[in-house]
């Protein structure tokens, strides 16, 4: 199993990732999510209100794409689904995502831009795939919540958790007594941190992905590949580290 520390900077590399795609998707694909699904849903509704310059297909494709992603990820995992952790088939699964982002470049390299321009749908369901197979992927590994794809609910416990805290504080000041405890709210600092950091490197990814995209279009699909990519080979790094570790241990300990 991935240490704390390792898990924690590959969840917000991830969500970094989502920041990306977003970004992409959003600026070269139509004003469409890839990874924020709450987006799409509103941008959905509106589209079938005639609101002008939304697809409503766009939206359609994003949501099924996204869909299509969970399922799969979810069938790679279901034999894993009462375990909880970054475990070897929660790396395997996320390997499904960097193939879909692969998919992608092999796509925008291969085919002429005017082709492109009527292929638009299977590229938002290649992105929106990836993002629902990480999302899975996320909830596997079990972290408060860090989703990886949208950040509302982890924005809601970080805001919640200060005030909390906050409240805490100024009760202990007054009574002296211990109200952390008895209200439960025993978020540490590093669950702050990663909250924190969360929905930072999402609008940093977005920041960063939207500047290439201007200069380079599709072609800044490369940050979150290489982003994913980092993660899964760092990863298998450690895992093989580890078990060398433990390998060496055993011989001393027969000796």
């Amino acid at each position: 199993m991935l240490n704390p520390t390792a898990r924690n900077i590959f969840l917000v590399m991830l969500t970094m990732t989502s920041g990306c795609v977003d970004a992409i998707s959003f600026l070269a694909l139509g004003q469409v999510f890839t990874a924020a699904m709450t987006g799409n849903t509103v941008l959905f509704g509106l589209s079938l209100s005639h609101a002008d310059g939304l697809s409503v297909m766009r939206y359609a494709v994003a949501l099924l794409g996204f869909m299509l992603g969970a399922a799969v990820g979810a069938a790679i995992l279901i034999r894993r689904r009462q375990n909880s952790g970054w475990s070897g088939i929660v790396t395997a699964t996320l390997c499904m995502e960097l193939a879909a982002l692969v998919l992608f470049v092999v796509l925008i390299y291969i085919l002429p831009p005017s082709a492109l321009l009527h292929l638009n749908g299977l590229l938002i369901l290649i992105l929106s795939f990836a993002m629902g197979v990480q999302g899975v992927a996320a909830r596997r590994i079990g972290v408060n919540a860090v989703t990886t794809t949208v950040i509302t609910s982890t924005l809601t416990g970080l805001v919640e958790t200060l005030v909390w805290k906050a409240g805490d504080k100024t009760q202990l000041q007054n009574h002296g007594d211990e109200p952390n405890k008895r209200n439960g709210n025993t978020a540490s600092v590093t669950s702050i941190l990663m909250w924190i950091s969360v929905i930072v490197f999402y609008g940093v990814g977005a920041g960063i992905c939207g500047v290439f995209e201007l200069h380079f279009a599709f072609e800044a699909i490369w940050l979150p590949i290489g982003l994913v990519a980092f993660v899964l080979l760092t990863d298998t790094v450690l895992r093989m580290f580890t078990l060398m570790r433990s390998s060496d241990k055993g011989t001393l300990s027969r000796q």
